[in-house]
């Protein structure tokens, strides 16, 4: 009998995740199904020829047919993504935590910060290739810089969400100021943080292929740059519904992450 309880309770923990995981599976399937039904239907009913935009059949026998090429360079775009967002986490909590503990560093920052954000990313991009040079770390760079603003709002959010009854007991315990951090207003941020991921993580794939656009690196960003200026359409196209799938499953990854590591909050 003491060995049946774990079995029910991994089911019954499997049958919390199920519908949470499939709904949005099938959701996206259908909504997949319809967009391309509709590509179909509008290359076919308006005559576009295929030099100019392919059937989706078109593209999808391009994926396969082009997948080692595509896997490539979807790994090299993934990694300059994925380590661009570490850095603007580890950036953004720094700073909102040097922000919290300290107003008058926060009034003369933040302005800067906030210059930083409305600076395009396309302008940025060549400066850092000036200061960093040609590849992968270009890449790093550029997404650092463009997700790290969207994450150091929510994190600031998150430690000044922080309840006052909370502050004032490490305040009577004479706690310091990284002790607050750590044991209280982190906690508090940490879903705060995972909604600035979310926000962040299409965007660190949009700025790691416009640093490929610019740059001329490997990547899903120089492939489609390479593909449009060989007219191979159906690659291009391939190419974009990897990228588009790209954003998709990191928005994903940091939502089943977050579920995972907040249970407690249920």
């Amino acid at each position: 009998m003491s060995e049946a309880a774990p079995t029910n309770a991994g089911r019954f923990s499997s049958l919390q995740w199920a519908p949470w995981i499939v709904r949005p599976i099938v959701s996206f399937s259908l909504f997949a199904g319809l967009f391309f039904g509709a590509w179909h239907a509008a290359v076919v009913g308006f005559g576009v020829p295929p030099y100019l935009m392919p059937v989706p059949l078109s593209a999808l026998e391009a994926l396969v047919g082009n997948w080692p090429v595509i896997s490539n360079n979807l790994w090299f775009t993934l990694s300059e993504a994925a380590v661009g967002l570490a850095f603007s986490v580890v950036l953004a909590l720094f700073v909102a935590g040097l922000f919290v503990t300290s107003p008058t560093t926060a009034q003369a920052v933040f302005p800067f910060a906030i210059s930083l954000r409305s600076v395009p990313v396309v302008a940025i991009a060549p400066i850092v290739t000036l200061l960093v040079g040609r590849g992968f770390w270009t890449g790093v760079t550029v997404v650092t810089i463009a997700s790290f603003f969207p994450i150091l709002v929510n994190c600031l959010r998150g430690f000044m969400s922080a309840p006052p009854q909370h502050l004032e007991l490490m305040h009577l315990y004479a706690a310091k100021r990284w002790q607050v951090l750590a044991y209280i207003r982190f906690p508090f941020a940490f879903p705060f943080l995972f909604s600035g991921l979310r926000t962040a993580a299409p965007i660190a794939v949009l700025g790691a292929m416009l640093s490929e656009w610019l740059t001329g690196t490997r990547g899903l960003g120089y492939l489609i740059l390479d593909s449009a200026a060989l007219r191979e359409l159906e690659l291009l196209w391939a190419t974009m519904i990897v990228s588009m799938m790209l954003g998709l499953t990191l928005f994903w990854m940091m939502a089943i992450v977050e579920r995972h590591l907040l249970r407690w909050r249920a």
